[in-house]
């Protein structure tokens, strides 16, 4: 087999061409080839095919290619070599197959030929290379990704023909070589490296007057074009050519010189960082000016790996030395270098004698810099301790290339290029671990991704984990995953006889200043998976301003990661490591001081944030204590709902912590403040856990007030979740205090809430019962906002009751009221309604101007259930004879979400009008089955109109397929149970369908009454 894509994408087989078919599943073949035998993730394929725009079911679309592309293969060769893991795909061939793999492999081995002297060879290599381009790689693909590959690809060839080049005129063929360098410095007309060798090429051959006009010409083009002047390679032939040097002199050196120095320890294979060498190779290595390359990240993550294989793969460009030295900044033998000590060290390993390295650390810098004045060496750096340290061994102007690593974030070096090297991808952890342990160990993948993902993806830990398994065959990765799983925890399971990570990360937490150290410690006891410098200042007990000085002390050192501005994280295993060193180095006290503090901060910062949010939601007055600690301020209220998203997973942490170790008040107070936030982002399953134990705590107490407020607030996020029956309880327990509390505002609440259940329950008649009284509790506080919510409320009961023109003025009268007070939110709400209202009247251009006007503005101010709702009501207006697949692709959108907040009661909605649009169009058993999961959802809550309408629906689409008595027995269903709830409209529905289907089939049977 072999994939081509040096030209249009190929798949031969055996001798023969199979067709791709479309311009997309040659993308997926390619993207596959590009990275063969190793696993492509299906959101990287999905970037590479679709750029920014992929289609609606992108992975669907991936699977279906794929699938063809395996099909094809299997076909010619009779072996399955696609395969499909977790959330990814594996084109499983030999990376010779692909001729772009193919090609850099023979360039890779020419070059190596040609290092050791073996020209003649290297030049047959370079030449077949060459031979396998068909023209311009991936020809005729779109898209971003397909066209980054052919300029990679370009640079590629470029890269090997310059080599070919190289060796060809060291070789003395000059003459011959004149018409490609002429016809490439066409194509490249401001790469000075072409141009210099044209113009020796020309010097070489005789033609001294061509050499100079071809140099006059290039400079000419780059001052005009660019505003530079040659640089130092090609101005020095430009010198020896008037100077009449001898051809050798521009040649120079090409291999490396004899006796060069070469100090490189022994390494592993590099897997991955294809991404992190690019940025490497993007470094200033033409001697112009210094290249100062430095790699930073945690301890364990790599980076001497990176600046070793770095080094090795620069080897050719640098023929005057691969030096390594360490600098010993963690290093558990040996004390950090003193700045002379290493400039001593590398001078020697330069062939200084001792007795010309002095002791003046001036004089011995003076002498590093005249050394490397004119080499090309590499030099690493490693583990440096900072920016002091490494200034004095920094050479002046020099070709060569200076590579740093250091587990702190280095500043204060002059023509730095940092690099931050972060843990490796899920993927590349699985080819290191499967790596080291060998393929026929590691074939449950999905185990494999669990180890790694319990090493938090860092090689060190990734490597001492696959020993461990490798030494031990009695083993199997789902032991391991056990070994790594239990208490205490993963620290003391990754190691080895010469290796721990805990020790790795214990030298870099020697570093730090004892306050410093604290804030270690202390930072990990916060309770979510990141915070903010806030939180922080509480936990430690510091100033803002100190904290944020102490954060930033934490960062240079690698040991707390900063994943968003001004979010602050820890590694997994960083963060198990700190919360040992707080067990072992702290009082207990002091920990659960830590704790306390953060708990009391987030109930002061959510009670601001929320009088900001949720500003006319009728609450608790929650104490304003005076800390040490500050709280934020935010410039509105969307800035404030920022902070409350930021920080929900801590905030929602914190309750739980106050709540199970003897806080209860604090939970509930942060219960309370958070309800409706929560409430109106959809996190419905996390505040039941909340408010359940704040109405006991509060009943406990004899707080019958915020006993109230707590039950109302459960008996909401019950009722969205269709639990009614809890809800109804939680709603009279409320009612029976509130009534005796003699609070109207509260009492308010309850009826407002009973009335919402009464509603959801089809029990219309109650719900205007509860509703009108709740309306005049509200009136008597003359609350604008709170008797807009009733009149809203009431406006949806008139509707479903079919008094249309009450409903009108309720909804008008609600929308005023919202647009007065500027809760864009409600009115968004109102005008929602108002389009529901009018579409049922039959006006459906005024119920489209309020839907758009609705729709407006939940774009800018919805929560995910307001959104899911929004496109349900936006799909309702769609034609169904001409849109189906989109209209059931925005349908499937809101129903996702809805089961994804546990919305039961309007994701059986969402399914009735799948089924219903199903139903337009003739499709009758999608409808049937659509409407029937619509049923079960809406008899499992007890949502009597949602009942009804999926009866008639599940009915009216049996009745078309023939299921007579079926559809007979669901529309009386329908009937019996809309005239009982009070709906007059759906009973008429339901009993002229019924009225069709018996005469339909001759039967005179009556409808029974409710």
């Amino acid at each position: 087999m072999k994939i081509l894509i040096l030209g249009p994408v190929e798949l031969h087989v055996n001798g023969q061409i199979h067709p791709l078919g479309t311009a997309k599943r040659a993308l997926v073949l390619a993207a596959l080839a590009m990275d063969a035998g190793r696993p492509v993730s299906l959101d990287l394929l999905t970037s590479r095919v679709w750029n920014d725009d992929p289609p609606a079911k992108p992975r669907a679309s991936l699977h279906s290619y794929a699938a063809r592309i395996r099909r094809t293969i299997r076909t010619g060769s009779g072996q399955d070599h696609v395969a499909h893991q977790a959330h990814a795909y594996t084109l499983n061939v030999r990376p010779e197959t692909v001729d772009a793999h193919h090609f850099q492999r023979l360039v890779t081995q020419a070059r190596s030929l040609s290092d050791s002297g073996d020209d003649p060879q290297a030049l047959d290599l370079l030449r077949r290379a060459d031979g396998l381009w068909r023209g311009e790689p991936l020809s005729g693909l779109p898209g971003d990704w397909a066209e980054s590959v052919r300029t990679n690809l370009a640079e590629k060839r470029l890269a090997a023909t310059l080599t070919r080049i190289d060796i060809e005129l060291h070789m003395g063929h000059f003459a011959e070589l004149i018409p490609d360098l002429t016809s490439l410095l066409e194509q490249h007309p401001t790469n000075e490296h072409i141009a210099s060798k044209l113009v020796v090429a020309h010097y070489a051959g005789d033609r001294q007057a061509e050499a100079l006009r071809t140099y006059e010409s290039v400079r000419r083009r780059l001052r005009e074009e660019l505003g530079a002047s040659p640089g130092q390679s090609l101005s020095r032939i430009h010198r020896l050519i008037l100077n009449q040097a001898p051809v050798a002199d521009l040649l120079g050196r090409r291999a490396p010189s004899k006796g060069a120095p070469n100090t490189l320890p022994s390494h592993g294979e590099l897997v991955g960082r294809q991404r992190e060498l690019a940025a490497l190779q993007k470094s200033p290595a033409d001697g112009a000016v210094i290249a100062l390359q430095t790699i930073s990240g945690m301890a364990g993550v790599g980076k001497s790996l990176l600046a070793l294989h770095f080094a090795r793969r620069l080897a050719p460009n640098f023929p005057d030395g691969l030096i390594h030295i360490d600098l010993g900044a963690h290093s558990a033998r040996q004390r950090a270098l003193s700045p002379h000590t290493a400039l001593a060290t590398l001078l020697r390993i330069f062939g200084v004698s001792a007795s010309a390295i002095s002791d003046d650390t001036d004089e011995l810098i003076a002498l590093w810099r005249t050394l490397l004045g004119d080499r090309r060496a590499v030099i690493i750096l490693d583990d440096a301790v900072d920016a002091e340290q490494l200034r004095p061994l920094l050479p002046g102007t020099s070709p060569s290339l200076i590579i740093i690593t250091s587990r702190r974030r280095l500043t204060g070096l002059p023509g730095v290029r940092s690099l931050f090297l972060d843990v490796l991808p899920a993927a590349d952890a699985v080819a290191l671990f499967r790596q080291l342990v060998g393929e026929d160990r590691t074939e449950d993948r999905e185990e494999v991704f669990e180890i790694v993902r319990l090493c938090g993806h860092l090689p060190l830990a990734v490597e001492i984990a696959a020993g461990r398994l490798a030494s031990r065959p009695s083993w199997t990765t789902s032991h391991l995953i056990q070994r790594l799983s239990r208490e205490p925890g993963r620290l003391g399971e990754i190691r080895d006889g010469y290796r721990e990570v805990a020790r790795a990360f214990a030298m870099s937490y020697r570093t730090l200043t004892e306050d410093e150290q604290r804030a270690f410690r202390l930072l990990s006891l916060h309770l979510g998976p990141d915070f903010g410098p806030h939180a922080a200042a509480a936990l430690t007990g510091h100033h803002l301003d100190s904290a944020e000085r102490l954060l930033e002390g934490l960062l240079d050192a690698h040991l707390l990661q900063e994943p968003a501005p001004d979010r602050y994280r820890f590694h997994d295993l960083v963060g198990e490591f700190a919360r040992t060193l707080t067990t072992a180095e702290d009082l207990v006290s002091d920990g659960d001081l830590a704790v306390r503090r953060v708990i009391d901060f987030y109930v002061q910062a959510v009670r601001l944030a929320t009088q900001l949010t949720h500003a006319r939601r009728p609450r608790l007055d929650i104490p304003q204590d005076s800390p040490s600690w500050q709280l934020p301020v935010w410039s509105d209220a969307q800035a404030a709902k920022n902070w409350l998203a930021q920080e929900r997973a801590g905030l929602v942490a914190a309750e739980r912590q106050a709540r199970i170790h003897g806080r209860p008040r604090q939970a509930a107070l942060l219960a309370h403040a958070l309800a409706g936030y929560l409430d109106d982002e959809g996190y419905w399953g996390v505040a039941r856990q909340m408010h359940g134990p704040a109405a006991d705590h509060w009943r406990a107490t004899g707080d019958r007030r915020a006993e109230v407020y707590a039950l109302v607030d459960l008996g909401a996020v019950l009722s969205h979740s269709g639990d009614y029956e809890q809800a109804r309880a939680c709603g009279e327990r409320a009612l029976e205090v509130a009534s005796a509390l003699g609070d109207a505002t509260a009492e308010a609440e309850v009826h407002h809430l009973l009335g919402v259940l009464c509603w959801n329950r089809g029990r219309l008649e109650e719900a205007l019962s509860f509703q009108n009284t709740a309306l005049a509790l509200r009136r008597r506080t003359g609350d604008a906002w709170l008797i807009a919510r009733s009149e809203n409320n009431l406006g949806i009961t008139q509707l479903y009751l079919g008094n249309h023109g009450e409903s009108e003025r309720l909804f008008r009268s609600s929308l005023i009221r919202f647009r007065d007070v500027g809760d864009t939110r409600q009115e968004s709400h109102v005008l929602n309604n108002l389009s529901d209202l009018f579409a049922e009247k039959g006006d459906r251009e005024s119920a489209s101007r309020f839907l758009r006007e609705s729709l407006d503005l939940i774009a800018t101010t919805g929560s995910p259930s307001e959104h899911a709702i929004a496109q349900v009501n936006l799909a309702n207006t769609m034609d169904t004879t001409v849109g189906l697949s989109k209209i059931l692709e925005i349908y499937g959108q809101a129903l996702r979400t809805f089961d994804r907040l546990g919305d039961r009661r309007n994701a059986s909605i969402t399914l009735y009008r799948m089924g219903a649009a199903y139903l337009t169009v003739g499709k009758f058993a999608e409808a049937a089955a659509h409407h029937r999961r619509a049923l079960d959802l809406a008899r499992g809550i007890g949502a009597a109109h949602e009942e009804v309408q999926a009866h008639r629906g599940l009915g009216v689409a049996e009745h078309r397929l023939g299921e007579v008595d079926s559809a007979a027995e669901h529309l009386e269903a329908a009937f019996v149970l809309a005239s009982r709830i009070g709906a007059p409209k759906e009973a008429a529905e339901a009993a002229d369908e019924l009225k069709r289907l018996r005469v339909g089939t001759g039967s005179t049977e009556r409808l029974r009454e409710s």
